[in-house]
Protein backbone atom coordinates (compact mmCIF):
# COMPACT_ATOMS: atom_id res chain seq x y z
CA UNK A 1 0.00 0.00 0.00
CA UNK A 2 1.34 3.42 -0.95
CA UNK A 3 1.90 5.67 2.04
CA UNK A 4 -0.35 8.72 2.28
CA UNK A 5 1.46 12.03 1.97
CA UNK A 6 0.72 14.35 4.87
CA UNK A 7 1.97 17.71 6.10
CA UNK A 8 2.08 18.71 9.77
CA UNK A 9 1.75 22.47 10.24
CA UNK A 10 2.95 23.46 13.69
CA UNK A 11 2.07 26.78 15.28
CA UNK A 12 4.94 27.30 17.73
CA UNK A 13 3.18 30.26 19.36
CA UNK A 14 -0.14 28.68 20.36
CA UNK A 15 -0.90 26.84 23.55
CA UNK A 16 1.38 26.40 26.50
CA UNK A 17 4.78 25.59 25.01
CA UNK A 18 4.41 21.88 24.29
CA UNK A 19 5.52 22.05 20.65
CA UNK A 20 9.24 21.25 20.99
CA UNK A 21 8.53 17.55 21.52
CA UNK A 22 6.07 17.21 18.64
CA UNK A 23 8.56 16.20 15.89
CA UNK A 24 10.03 13.45 18.04
CA UNK A 25 6.54 12.24 19.05
CA UNK A 26 5.52 12.11 15.38
CA UNK A 27 8.64 10.15 14.50
CA UNK A 28 8.07 7.75 17.39
CA UNK A 29 4.33 7.12 17.21
CA UNK A 30 3.15 7.81 13.63
CA UNK A 31 2.64 4.72 11.47
CA UNK A 32 5.41 5.09 8.87
CA UNK A 33 3.86 2.40 6.67
CA UNK A 34 0.63 4.36 6.38
CA UNK A 35 2.00 7.92 6.22
CA UNK A 36 4.99 9.74 4.78
CA UNK A 37 5.20 13.19 6.29
CA UNK A 38 6.81 16.60 6.32
CA UNK A 39 6.72 19.30 8.97
CA UNK A 40 6.33 23.05 8.48
CA UNK A 41 6.23 25.84 11.08
CA UNK A 42 4.11 28.96 10.96
CA UNK A 43 5.85 32.31 11.30
CA UNK A 44 2.96 34.80 11.33
CA UNK A 45 -0.82 35.07 11.40
CA UNK A 46 -2.33 33.54 8.26
CA UNK A 47 0.81 31.55 7.41
CA UNK A 48 -0.90 28.22 8.13
CA UNK A 49 -3.47 29.00 5.44
CA UNK A 50 -0.70 29.71 2.94
CA UNK A 51 1.16 26.50 3.82
CA UNK A 52 -2.02 24.43 3.60
CA UNK A 53 -2.95 25.98 0.25
CA UNK A 54 0.49 25.06 -1.08
CA UNK A 55 -0.03 21.49 0.17
CA UNK A 56 -3.29 21.30 -1.81
CA UNK A 57 -1.43 22.26 -4.99
CA UNK A 58 1.21 19.62 -4.26
CA UNK A 59 -1.44 16.88 -3.94
CA UNK A 60 -0.97 16.04 -0.29
CA UNK A 61 -3.53 13.61 1.08
CA UNK A 62 -3.96 15.45 4.37
CA UNK A 63 -2.76 18.47 6.31
CA UNK A 64 -2.50 18.17 10.08
CA UNK A 65 -2.96 21.33 12.15
CA UNK A 66 -0.82 21.26 15.30
CA UNK A 67 -2.20 24.02 17.50
CA UNK A 68 -5.43 25.33 18.93
CA UNK A 69 -8.74 26.30 17.36
CA UNK A 70 -7.18 29.32 15.65
CA UNK A 71 -4.59 27.12 13.95
CA UNK A 72 -7.28 24.62 12.95
CA UNK A 73 -9.28 27.48 11.45
CA UNK A 74 -6.33 28.69 9.37
CA UNK A 75 -5.56 25.23 7.97
CA UNK A 76 -9.21 24.38 7.34
CA UNK A 77 -9.70 27.64 5.42
CA UNK A 78 -7.38 26.36 2.67
CA UNK A 79 -8.88 22.84 2.58
CA UNK A 80 -12.59 23.67 2.23
CA UNK A 81 -14.02 22.37 -1.06
CA UNK A 82 -10.87 20.35 -1.82
CA UNK A 83 -10.04 16.65 -1.62
CA UNK A 84 -7.33 17.21 1.00
CA UNK A 85 -8.29 16.07 4.48
CA UNK A 86 -7.88 18.03 7.70
CA UNK A 87 -6.24 16.36 10.69
CA UNK A 88 -5.64 17.82 14.13
CA UNK A 89 -3.08 17.39 16.89
CA UNK A 90 -4.34 19.38 19.92
CA UNK A 91 -1.50 21.80 20.60
CA UNK A 92 -3.45 24.82 21.79
CA UNK A 93 -4.69 25.84 25.21
CA UNK A 94 -8.42 25.09 24.85
CA UNK A 95 -8.60 22.73 21.84
CA UNK A 96 -12.39 22.93 21.60
CA UNK A 97 -12.80 21.43 18.13
CA UNK A 98 -10.26 18.66 18.78
CA UNK A 99 -12.06 17.74 21.98
CA UNK A 100 -15.42 17.72 20.20
CA UNK A 101 -13.99 15.20 17.72
CA UNK A 102 -12.78 12.95 20.54
CA UNK A 103 -9.09 13.73 20.08
CA UNK A 104 -8.61 14.95 23.64
CA UNK A 105 -5.73 17.19 24.71
CA UNK A 106 -2.82 14.73 24.60
CA UNK A 107 -0.69 15.02 21.46
CA UNK A 108 0.87 11.57 21.74
CA UNK A 109 -2.57 9.96 22.01
CA UNK A 110 -3.86 12.05 19.09
CA UNK A 111 -1.00 10.76 16.92
CA UNK A 112 -1.94 7.16 17.71
CA UNK A 113 -5.57 7.95 16.89
CA UNK A 114 -4.43 9.40 13.57
CA UNK A 115 -2.92 6.03 12.66
CA UNK A 116 -6.38 4.47 12.55
CA UNK A 117 -8.43 7.53 11.66
CA UNK A 118 -11.42 7.58 9.34
CA UNK A 119 -12.41 10.41 7.02
CA UNK A 120 -15.65 12.21 7.80
CA UNK A 121 -17.27 14.87 5.63
CA UNK A 122 -18.46 17.83 7.70
CA UNK A 123 -20.11 21.19 7.22
CA UNK A 124 -18.19 24.45 7.40
CA UNK A 125 -19.51 27.96 7.90
CA UNK A 126 -18.95 31.55 6.92
CA UNK A 127 -19.15 34.74 8.95
CA UNK A 128 -19.15 37.67 6.54
CA UNK A 129 -17.20 35.43 4.11
CA UNK A 130 -14.66 34.38 6.77
CA UNK A 131 -14.66 30.55 7.19
CA UNK A 132 -15.01 28.75 10.50
CA UNK A 133 -15.52 25.13 11.53
CA UNK A 134 -16.44 25.21 15.20
CA UNK A 135 -18.08 28.26 16.78
CA UNK A 136 -18.50 31.96 16.16
CA UNK A 137 -20.51 34.64 17.86
CA UNK A 138 -20.79 37.97 19.57
CA UNK A 139 -21.24 39.25 23.09
CA UNK A 140 -19.44 38.72 26.36
CA UNK A 141 -17.51 35.59 25.33
CA UNK A 142 -16.28 37.37 22.19
CA UNK A 143 -15.01 40.28 24.28
CA UNK A 144 -13.15 37.85 26.57
CA UNK A 145 -11.65 36.12 23.50
CA UNK A 146 -10.46 39.46 22.17
CA UNK A 147 -8.91 40.44 25.50
CA UNK A 148 -7.18 37.06 25.82
CA UNK A 149 -5.84 37.30 22.26
CA UNK A 150 -4.22 40.66 22.95
CA UNK A 151 -2.74 39.56 26.30
CA UNK A 152 0.63 37.99 27.06
CA UNK A 153 -1.13 35.63 29.48
CA UNK A 154 -1.97 32.29 27.85
CA UNK A 155 -4.31 29.40 28.45
CA UNK A 156 -7.29 28.95 30.75
CA UNK A 157 -6.06 31.57 33.22
CA UNK A 158 -6.24 34.26 30.55
CA UNK A 159 -9.94 33.54 30.01
CA UNK A 160 -10.64 33.37 33.74
CA UNK A 161 -8.82 36.66 34.32
CA UNK A 162 -10.63 38.63 31.63
CA UNK A 163 -14.00 37.05 32.35
CA UNK A 164 -13.64 38.18 35.97
CA UNK A 165 -12.42 41.66 35.02
CA UNK A 166 -15.14 42.31 32.44
CA UNK A 167 -18.16 40.49 33.89
CA UNK A 168 -19.69 43.19 36.07
CA UNK A 169 -19.03 46.15 33.79
CA UNK A 170 -19.89 44.52 30.46
CA UNK A 171 -22.58 46.59 28.66
CA UNK A 172 -25.13 44.30 27.04
CA UNK A 173 -26.19 45.10 23.49
CA UNK A 174 -29.38 45.08 21.47
CA UNK A 175 -29.50 42.24 18.94
CA UNK A 176 -31.86 41.61 16.07
CA UNK A 177 -31.63 38.01 14.84
CA UNK A 178 -32.99 37.02 11.44
CA UNK A 179 -32.97 33.35 10.45
CA UNK A 180 -33.66 32.27 6.87
CA UNK A 181 -35.36 35.60 6.21
CA UNK A 182 -37.56 35.65 9.34
CA UNK A 183 -36.95 37.83 12.40
CA UNK A 184 -36.96 35.56 15.45
CA UNK A 185 -35.72 37.96 18.12
CA UNK A 186 -35.03 41.63 18.81
CA UNK A 187 -33.86 42.27 22.37
CA UNK A 188 -30.92 42.99 24.65
CA UNK A 189 -28.68 40.04 25.39
CA UNK A 190 -25.43 38.81 26.90
CA UNK A 191 -24.19 36.33 24.26
CA UNK A 192 -25.19 35.18 20.79
CA UNK A 193 -23.43 31.99 19.72
CA UNK A 194 -23.63 30.45 16.23
CA UNK A 195 -22.55 26.83 16.35
CA UNK A 196 -21.44 24.23 13.87
CA UNK A 197 -19.93 22.07 16.63
CA UNK A 198 -20.63 21.97 20.34
CA UNK A 199 -17.85 23.22 22.54
CA UNK A 200 -15.30 25.81 23.44
CA UNK A 201 -12.14 24.40 24.97
CA UNK A 202 -11.86 22.93 28.46
CA UNK A 203 -15.05 20.82 28.06
CA UNK A 204 -17.21 23.97 28.05
CA UNK A 205 -20.20 22.85 25.95
CA UNK A 206 -22.07 25.87 24.65
CA UNK A 207 -24.34 24.22 22.04
CA UNK A 208 -25.03 20.57 22.94
CA UNK A 209 -27.53 20.07 20.11
CA UNK A 210 -25.14 21.13 17.34
CA UNK A 211 -23.98 18.52 14.81
CA UNK A 212 -21.16 19.09 12.35
CA UNK A 213 -22.81 17.24 9.47
CA UNK A 214 -26.51 18.17 9.62
CA UNK A 215 -26.45 21.17 7.26
CA UNK A 216 -27.80 23.43 10.01
CA UNK A 217 -26.41 26.20 12.20
CA UNK A 218 -27.53 26.26 15.83
CA UNK A 219 -28.02 29.65 17.48
CA UNK A 220 -27.90 30.12 21.24
CA UNK A 221 -29.02 33.47 22.66
CA UNK A 222 -28.34 34.28 26.32
CA UNK A 223 -30.90 36.77 27.60
CA UNK A 224 -30.35 39.87 29.71
CA UNK A 225 -30.36 39.03 33.41
CA UNK A 226 -28.64 40.02 36.66
CA UNK A 227 -24.99 39.06 36.30
CA UNK A 228 -25.04 36.74 39.32
CA UNK A 229 -27.53 34.49 37.51
CA UNK A 230 -24.97 33.71 34.81
CA UNK A 231 -22.47 32.65 37.46
CA UNK A 232 -24.95 30.26 39.05
CA UNK A 233 -25.84 28.79 35.64
CA UNK A 234 -22.27 27.91 34.61
CA UNK A 235 -22.73 24.28 35.68
CA UNK A 236 -25.05 23.76 32.72
CA UNK A 237 -22.15 24.20 30.28
CA UNK A 238 -20.37 21.22 31.79
CA UNK A 239 -23.29 18.76 31.75
CA UNK A 240 -24.61 19.48 28.22
CA UNK A 241 -27.75 21.26 29.41
CA UNK A 242 -27.18 24.91 28.46
CA UNK A 243 -30.10 24.82 26.03
CA UNK A 244 -32.46 23.94 28.91
CA UNK A 245 -31.69 27.08 30.93
CA UNK A 246 -34.43 29.69 31.37
CA UNK A 247 -31.78 32.26 30.41
CA UNK A 248 -31.32 30.76 26.95
CA UNK A 249 -33.24 30.82 23.69
CA UNK A 250 -32.27 28.36 20.97
CA UNK A 251 -32.85 28.65 17.22
CA UNK A 252 -31.58 26.90 14.09
CA UNK A 253 -31.29 27.67 10.40
CA UNK A 254 -29.04 27.91 7.37
CA UNK A 255 -28.61 31.67 7.05
CA UNK A 256 -28.28 33.78 10.19
CA UNK A 257 -28.19 37.57 10.34
CA UNK A 258 -27.31 39.40 13.58
CA UNK A 259 -27.73 43.17 13.61
CA UNK A 260 -26.81 45.59 16.40
CA UNK A 261 -26.78 49.40 16.47
CA UNK A 262 -23.25 49.27 17.94
CA UNK A 263 -19.91 47.83 16.92
CA UNK A 264 -19.73 44.23 18.13
CA UNK A 265 -16.98 42.13 19.70
CA UNK A 266 -16.85 38.94 17.64
CA UNK A 267 -15.00 35.64 17.84
CA UNK A 268 -14.42 33.14 15.05
CA UNK A 269 -13.14 29.77 16.26
CA UNK A 270 -11.92 31.50 19.41
CA UNK A 271 -10.11 34.40 17.71
CA UNK A 272 -11.54 37.69 18.97
CA UNK A 273 -11.86 40.94 17.06
CA UNK A 274 -14.45 43.68 16.34
CA UNK A 275 -16.94 44.08 13.51
CA UNK A 276 -19.42 46.73 12.49
CA UNK A 277 -23.14 46.46 12.95
CA UNK A 278 -24.14 43.41 10.90
CA UNK A 279 -23.02 39.77 10.99
CA UNK A 280 -24.04 37.33 8.25
CA UNK A 281 -23.57 33.60 8.82
CA UNK A 282 -24.19 30.79 6.39
CA UNK A 283 -23.63 27.05 6.34
CA UNK A 284 -21.61 25.23 3.67
CA UNK A 285 -22.87 21.66 3.85
CA UNK A 286 -20.48 18.74 3.30
CA UNK A 287 -17.55 20.98 2.38
CA UNK A 288 -14.57 19.57 4.33
CA UNK A 289 -13.12 16.14 5.02
CA UNK A 290 -11.76 15.65 8.53
CA UNK A 291 -9.78 12.76 10.01
CA UNK A 292 -11.56 11.57 13.16
CA UNK A 293 -11.05 8.62 15.54
CA UNK A 294 -12.80 5.38 14.63
CA UNK A 295 -14.77 5.60 17.85
CA UNK A 296 -16.16 9.08 17.10
CA UNK A 297 -19.98 9.01 17.01
CA UNK A 298 -21.78 11.56 14.83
Amino acid sequence: MTAQKILFIINPFSGLGRKKKVPSLIQQYLNAKKYSYEIAYTEYAGHATELAAAAVKKDYDAVIAVGGDGSVNEVATALIDTNVKLGILPGGSGNGFAMHLGLGRNIRKAITLLNDAQAMTIDTCLLNDRPFVNLAGTGFDALVSYKAKTSTLRGLWAYIKFAALEAWSYPMQQYQIIIDGQEVLNEVGFVVEVANAQMFGYNFVIAPQAKINDGILDVLFVKKAPKWRYLFSLWRFFNHSSHKSSLVKVFAGKNIQIISPEIMPVHVDGEGYYLEKELNFQIKPSSLEVLVPRAFVY
